[in-house]
């Protein structure tokens, strides 16, 4: 941590500090070693906020979350868990954060969800690693982002993730990790444009809290842009 804010300390970019990204943090000991690391993070900076990313955790059991000045928390609804059940993603992730939020009372961030994508796979009806299934995946999400959003529980989201890219070969990899919106040319698959039309609308969301939904049904792009 001494040498990544010695580094970045004024860069325009960082607003806070991450000290680790899915640790264990319900092992007994988590408590007293996040401890001693967030507090001399905030030692070196005391400018920023301080958290790190839970994946993997639970509300009830995590031992440092209550450390962190912002929860930053990583999920996989319909991806590693219940893959193919869109349905089911809303109900989850909307009952997930509210945990978080009832036991700790901080501001929540979701640091990562996203679908691996083949650019160019579309099935209907949609199906797992199709272009489709992450236009959907993502949509789902939004509707839950935008309910939490409305009942001040969620602070921020961020897509994983921003361009394919390679990783040791394993059995659950189709050649790499293709969680991009973008491919590992840089060119976009229509989950880009979907996302585009998202920000571009939460932009225009008033300070008052309002909140825009955008589903699938509202992508300016066609298919044919492909053949």
């Amino acid at each position: 941590m001494e040498e990544l804010i010695e580094r970045d300390r004024n860069h325009p970019s960082v607003i806070m500090w991450s000290v680790a990204n899915e640790p264990k943090s319900t092992d007994e000991n988590a408590r007293e070693y996040f401890g001693r690391v967030i507090n001399h993070t905030r030692a070196l900076d005391p400018t920023r906020p301080v958290t790190f990313v839970i994946g993997g955790s639970n509300a009830s059991l995590d031992k440092a979350a209550s450390l962190a000045d912002i929860l930053c928390i990583n999920h996989y609804f319909g991806w590693y868990s219940d893959p193919g059940h869109v349905e089911l993603i809303q109900r989850q992730l909307s009952y997930d954060f509210r945990q978080w939020s009832s036991h700790f009372r901080k501001p929540i961030i979701i640091t990562e969800y996203g679908a691996d994508t083949i650019a160019g796979l579309h099935t209907s009806p949609s199906f797992i690693f199709s272009e489709e299934y992450q236009v959907e995946f993502m949509a789902a999400y939004h509707r839950a982002f935008d309910e939490l959003r409305t009942h001040g529980i969620l602070a921020g989201e961020m897509i994983w993730n921003f361009a394919d890219f390679m990783t040791d070969q394993q059995i659950n990899r189709v050649w790499g990790n293709r969680k991009g919106i973008f491919t590992r040319e840089r060119q976009p698959k229509v989950a880009a444009h979907f996302l585009r039309g998202r920000y571009q609308n939460l932009r225009r969301v008033s300070a008052k809290g309002g909140v825009v939904l955008v589903g699938p049904e509202h992508v300016q792009y066609s298919y044919q842009n492909e053949i």
